[in-house]
């Protein structure tokens, strides 16, 4: 059974995925004070079916990172991390890798439980060599996110598991894109000033700071020491008179026939508005946001038994 839940943390985060060609070798980077920034734009080939992330970076130094997402597709998208063992990249992942979570994927939502935890027996064995180093987090249609956070040397994937109406996932629809982080060091410092705090841990989510209208930074610390299923992470929902957080939750949990299901139609049951995918245990990331007034949780994405959120209000502007 060990393998089979190591296995599951890996579907729930699933690390591997996420598309955009280019030369390896084409980095413009500049080494500077503040973070360097790898700008990523989601977008949809519809004539094509094709999920895809445009780039222009493929190498940077190591050190404080900002990744930018701009969603410009219909569908609820992130951008996961995955540092990979050695000298792999997205070619051993797409070969050895994503074809076996499909299949153990699909079989789960078939209600074949015992069935899928089987075919995660043939996975490679360097695949649990894989560490997942954070992202920005779920963004709905039209908006952008950003996540700082600090990468070691080493070859990484940027992906997305977001999947379509018919259970398939984006990163098998092109949204993958390879990432390498040189032994060169840049000087860039983490940013200053958080405004609001969040802390993971094995009891869940911890919250810190006074959410008032306005732009914040918020500050992610994972300090979650036993991640059972999947590690916590921190997204952000604003909620409306006629959300239904059980069904925020449910569509949050891959597990789910409809979890992760996004469509031009139906992209989420909510607004997702940026977050930080899960880190080990130590880092810190941080994230921009600006709260209007209204009603928002902070939330991880974990199975429905193991939900994680906070609930929180943003009262109307001061008139003083």
């Amino acid at each position: 059974m060990t393998l089979v839940k190591y296995v599951l943390i890996l579907i729930l985060g699933t690390p591997w995925l996420v598309s955009c060609g280019g030369d390896a070798e084409s980095s413009a980077t500049v080494l500077t004070s503040a973070p360097n920034v790898v700008e990523v734009r989601a977008i949809y080939d519809p004539e094509n079916n094709l999920h895809l992330f445009e780039t222009d970076t493929q190498v940077i130094p190591s050190g404080w990172t900002t990744f930018r997402l701009i969603n410009a597709s219909p569908m609820v998208h992130f951008l996961f991390l995955d540092h990979l063992p050695g000298e792999r990249t997205s070619k051993e992942l797409l070969s050895e890798v994503s074809p076996i979570f499909q299949k153990a994927a699909d079989l789960i939502a078939e209600g074949k439980v015992e069935e899928g935890n089987a075919t995660f027996s043939e996975l490679p064995q360097w695949f649990s060599d894989l560490v997942f180093r954070g992202g920005p987090g779920y963004v709905s249609p039209g908006q952008t996110t950003e996540a700082t956070l600090f990468v070691t040397p080493g070859n990484y994937v940027m992906e997305c598991y977001v999947k379509t109406a018919d259970g398939v996932f984006h990163w098998n629809l092109g949204m993958y894109a390879d990432l390498r982080v040189t032994n060169e060091e840049s000087n860039a410092e983490p940013p200053i000033g958080a405004t609001l705090k969040l802390t993971t841990s094995d009891q869940g989510l911890e919250f810190a700071g006074n959410p008032t209208p306005g732009e914040h930074l918020v500050a992610v610390h994972f300090q979650q020491e036993t991640p059972t299923l999947v590690a916590h992470d921190v997204q952000l929902v604003r909620l409306e008179e006629d959300s239904d957080f059980e069904e925020i939750v449910n569509w949050l949990d891959f597990m789910q026939p409809t979890g992760l299901i996004s469509t031009a139609e139906s992209p989420a049951p909510a607004i997702f508005l940026g977050g930080v995918h899960e880190m080990p245990m130590g880092n810190v990331a941080y994230f921009p946001v600006t709260l209007a007034p209204g009603e928002y949780a902070w939330i991880s994405e974990q199975p429905i038994a193991d939900a994680a959120f906070i609930r929180f209000s943003v009262p109307p502007a001061s008139q003083d």
